[in-house]
């Protein structure tokens, strides 16, 4: 694992959108390009759009289970320039909105299916992920259970690679769509993790010195990943 620091946000979004754009950039490799909502989403912007094309599958790392566009993670993906440049370059997409009639539990199956079929499609293709961390541990939609190992264990670390569930009162969207730890460990060649902003120094240092464990730090699950980067803005 690496960790790359920058004194400045706009420094640390430029990076990381080079170093995506260079992941991504083999021409003749299929990619899957799994994203992270939120604060991720800056960097987006600085990937080059001429890597771009109908080799690349994007999707999203992980998915709240509402039809309301402004909470969907994929809905407000379609409203970045990159998804349009992206539509442009005829890239492909895994669509994670909640269709008419669809269960929490259907559309975990759907999201299993199309990353299943993807892999079997492309077994010498590369999948490549961005992700982050929440200043209580979480990473994607995987929620710390600090308490209970057992119930942390049956969500993420079956066979599944994809899981709904209801998160409670641990975030204010709980319903929740999410690749598992399997999936983190089996299937992401390369992973970014973007960390930004000194509210998440403790967090950040929880998270290099593995304080926690799994269930309580779900982020840790970095350093049982294959290939990831850490970019962040915090010194």
């Amino acid at each position: 694992m690496e960790i790359k620091k920058f004194k400045e946000k706009p420094e640390l979004d430029r990076a990381a959108g080079a170093y995506i754009t260079e992941l991504v950039s083999e021409k003749e490799i299929p990619i899957l390009l799994l994203l992270s909502g939120g604060s991720a989403f800056s960097i987006l912007e600085f990937i080059d759009e001429t890597c771009l094309g109908n080799r690349i599958t994007i999707g999203m790392l992980d998915e709240r289970y509402s039809k309301d566009p402004d909470i969907s993670n994929f809905s407000q993906f379609q409203e970045t320039l990159f998804y349009k440049k992206a539509v442009s370059a005829e890239c492909r997409f895994i669509d994670t909105k909640v269709v008419h009639n669809e269960s929490l539990e259907d559309l975990a199956n759907r999201f299993e299916r199309e990353l299943k079929s993807w892999k079997n499609s492309n077994p010498d293709g590369k999948v490549i992920a961005t992700m982050g961390i929440g200043s209580d541990g979480h990473t994607g939609g995987i929620m710390p259970f600090a308490q209970d190992s057992t119930e942390f264990s049956h969500f993420f670390e079956e066979v599944k690679w994809v899981i709904g569930y209801d998160a409670g009162s641990k975030n204010q969207y709980p319903v929740r769509i999410t690749v598992t730890n399997v999936f983190l460990r089996q299937a992401i060649d390369y992973a970014l993790m973007y960390i930004s902003g000194e509210n998440k120094k403790e967090i950040f240092d929880k998270l290099l010195n593995k304080n926690g464990g799994l269930s309580g730090l779900p982020a840790s699950i970095i350093h049982e990943m294959k290939d990831v980067k850490i970019f962040t803005d915090i010194q």
